[in-house]
This record gives structure tokens, C-alpha cells and sequence, in this order.
């Protein structure tokens, strides 16, 4: 009796863990700018990285890696290169297929230098170097373009006798000093983030609030990228768009829109996988890989 009674409270754990990591929102780290004169381009990639895997680290939501962004921005032509605004990282994570996005700048960087000396003016010792700067992040939900986190936490570290290396971006840059001095405001931020996240999550509601897309079209019917974790329920109702080609501004490159024509609706009949629903098209034209699906609001 106690070994049915031990196996069956194993097994709703079990399944209350299933569930738990079932319901865990989407994410993505669209970008990190670099305000400061420290480590020019290459800061921010790096300091996004370093959130990636603290993020996935954190085990509270599912992290899209840097590749797989990358290869999505390529595939529509699509660039992040200069500002980018809130308004822009929604329009990437609905494209991600993700609920979350999440953007910063590093600021207010500067060094100091303590104990340096001289001798008879043949040279001079640098004792101390003190780097620190600023890490802003905010979180933003795809679906509302609604702020739901902001976090700010500063790096620093003192360096004995060793000058800190990429201030104009030059080649004497060092990854290993940049992550000494941000790595610790990287995971602070990111432990932030993994606290609130059952009160993000709830925020997010039940049902799917995000795009997808249509993976694939056989024998009337359509697979779409949305599934059980994304919230897809079967009977859901979605308007089917083909979108056109994107809009950018031609000084800047910012993706400023895209056209998109409706063509139809899709109803799921079937969800299938963790990112994986089936349906049916109404509307006269045939779906194709590619074409978007929004949830109705009816």
C-alpha cells in the first residue's frame, strides 16, 4: 500500500512538473546597444549572449539562442544593425513566434586609475584600474507591446596593475575583462527576471497571444508553429495574412512595417506538439508556407 502511495505522489509530481515546464513563456534577446565608449560593436553581442544563458540557465522560460535569431533575420531580410526601438523588437519576436523580448544598453561606462607613479620621468606604474558601467534591460510583451520589466545594475571590477583593454573598439579589446566587469550585473538582472517569472507569465494569459506561422500545406490541410505551450487550443480561431515585403527607413535600415493582406481564417482541429497545430483554411485561397496567423479577437 505505501509503495502505491509513494509511486502514485511520484507520478503527480511528476505530472505537475510536466505542466510547470509546459507553460513556460517564450523568449528572446533581441538586442543589446553599446552608449559607451567601451568595446564598440562588440560589447553588446557579447553582454547578449551572457543573458542567454543565464536565461536559459534560470530554467523559467525558453530561451531562443542568438543562431537561431540570426538565422530568422536573414531569412526575411531583416537587420538590427542601429537603433532599435520597442516598437521594432515586437515586430522581430512576432516573427520569432515568442511572447517575450527582451532589450538593453550599456551606459555611463568609465575607468579610474589609482596609485600609478613615476621615477625621475623614466616611466610609471599604474597600481589600480577601476572599470565600471551601467546595464539597462526591459522586458516587453509581443502581444500588447507592454513593458513588464525594467532592471538596471552596475558593473565593475578593479584591475591590479593592468589597463583595461577596448575603449574605441580597438584590437586590444578582451572578452575576459568585459565579462570581470559585467558578468555579475548580467546574472543579477537575469535572477531578477527568473523571480518575477510566474507573475510575467500570468500576465501573458492562457491562450495564445502571439504569431505564428504556417510551416506547412498537404492535403488541405495547414501545420501551423504554435502549439500546447504557446497556448493553442483546438476550435481556436486565427486570421490568416501573406505578408509582403518589408518596409525599412532608408537612412537607418529600421524595419518600419510590412504590408499584409488577410486571406482567410484557420481553425485548429488538432494540437499536436508543443509548437505544432493543425487546421483547416476558410476564405478562398490556399495557404502557403509562410503565410501568418494571428489569434481572432472575436
Amino acid at each position: 500500500m505505501k509503495r502505491t502511495l509513494c509511486l502514485m505522489t511520484a507520478l503527480l509530481l511528476f505530472a505537475a512538473s510536466v505542466g510547470t515546464w509546459a507553460q513556460k513563456p517564450r523568449i528572446a534577446v533581441i538586442k543589446i546597444a553599446n552608449d559607451s565608449p567601451y568595446g564598440a560593436e562588440r560589447l553588446g553581442p557579447a553582454i547578449a549572449d551572457w543573458l542567454v544563458q543565464d536565461l536559459v540557465q534560470s530554467g523559467k522560460f525558453r530561451v531562443m539562442e542568438r543562431k537561431d535569431l540570426d538565422k530568422v533575420l536573414a531569412e526575411q531580410s531583416l537587420s538590427l544593425s542601429g537603433a532599435v526601438d520597442a516598437k521594432t523588437a515586437v515586430q522581430v519576436g512576432k516573427l520569432l513566434g515568442c511572447q517575450l523580448v527582451v532589450l538593453g544598453a550599456v551606459t555611463d561606462f568609465s575607468r579610474h586609475k589609482s596609485g600609478a607613479h613615476g621615477v625621475w620621468g623614466l616611466g610609471f606604474n599604474v597600481g589600480k584600474t577601476t572599470a565600471e558601467g551601467t546595464l539597462n534591460v526591459k522586458l516587453v510583451n509581443v502581444q500588447t507591446a507592454e513593458i513588464v520589466y525594467t532592471g538596471s545594475e552596475k558593473g565593475s571590477h578593479t584591475f591590479a596593475k593592468v589597463d583595461v583593454a577596448g575603449f574605441g573598439g580597438g584590437v586590444d579589446w578582451d572578452e575576459s575583462q568585459a565579462r570581470q566587469i559585467f558578468e555579475p550585473a548580467v546574472k543579477k538582472i537575469a535572477e531578477n527576471i527568473a523571480q518575477r517569472s510566474e507573475e510575467i507569465k500570468d500576465s501573458l494569459g492562457s491562450v495564445a497571444s502571439v504569431e505564428g506561422k504556417v510551416a506547412r500545406v498537404s492535403g488541405g490541410k495547414a501545420y501551423i508553429n504554435l502549439g500546447s505551450i504557446d497556448g493553442v487550443k483546438e476550435g481556436q480561431t486565427f486570421v490568416l495574412y501573406r505578408a509582403g515585403q518589408p518596409i525599412t527607413d532608408p537612412d537607418t535600415g529600421q524595419v518600419l512595417g510590412q504590408d499584409k493582406t488577410r486571406i482567410g481564417t484557420f481553425t485548429v482541429t488538432k494540437v499536436m506538439g508543443d509548437h505544432l497545430a493543425i487546421g483547416v483554411v476558410e476564405g478562398g485561397q490556399t495557404a502557403q508556407v509562410g503565410d501568418i496567423v494571428q489569434p481572432s479577437k472575436q
